[in-house]
């Protein structure tokens, strides 16, 4: 399978670099034809990658390829909900998308998994833990078991999700965070990084601390 990625800065050159390493160091049969990117300011090739077209350009140009899936990567904490309506205003079909998991992934055999979603090197997804569609999960990360995650979510390196937690969309989980067994979380909420967050959360809040304290909207991306 070939991979397009849509994106091109920061978490799109991370994928695909994992998904060539799922290729030249595992053996997997995958790889990455290029990205989707809107932006050449810093030229036609990102980090060794081609930029193939610009993101509307995308599914007219290589949705006849039946061996070309694509990966939606345009993440940024402080614009989920912009870049959320991105996605689903290219009108792609579900089906040019394709999960990546990386190889060294422990995906529980119990776990299910919706479209889109991204599992980098060395996550832990438990038993019945239930995942939407459009979620990416950075290296080390540990979804727990019985968990109900939404769509388009953002997991950072290094977080800790316990069991039987419900989460539901467009939410960012900062680094070497960590979420208590059986809280519920809203959506479009940021945590901000190295946070514990212990009590429920509803929908549209900052976070951070540890324990997680909701603190006003903020300007700026916490990361």
């Amino acid at each position: 399978m070939k991979f397009i990625i849509i994106g091109g800065r920061g978490t799109a050159i991370v994928i695909a670099d994992q998904i060539l390493d799922a290729k030249n160091r595992f053996g997997s049969d995958v790889d990455v034809l290029g990205l989707a990117l809107d932006d050449l300011s810093g030229g036609d090739v990102l980090s060794g990658y081609p930029i193939l077209c610009g993101i509307k350009e995308l599914h007219d140009k290589y949705g006849k390829y039946e061996d070309v899936r694509y990966i939606y990567s345009l993440y940024r904490p402080d614009v989920m909900e912009e870049r959320t309506r991105i996605l689903y205003s290219l009108n792609i079909p579900e089906e040019k998308f394709a999960n990546f998991i990386h190889p060294s992934v422990m995906l529980a055999r119990s776990a299910s998994l919706g479209i889109g979603n991204v599992f980098l090197a060395n996550v832990v997804v438990n038993s019945n833990a239930c995942l939407g569609n459009f979620n990416t999960v950075n290296s080390g990360t540990l979804l727990g078991h019985d968990i109900i995650v939404g769509n388009n979510n953002y997991f950072a390196g290094q977080v800790c999700v316990g069991s039987g937690l419900i989460i539901g969309d467009k939410n960012f989980i900062g680094l070497n965070s960590s979420l208590r067994n059986g809280i519920r979380m809203g959506d479009t909420n940021i945590v901000g990084m190295s946070s514990n967050v212990t009590k429920d959360v509803e929908s549209n809040k900052v976070l951070y601390g540890n324990p997680a304290v909701i603190k006003p909207q903020l300007n700026h991306i916490i990361r």
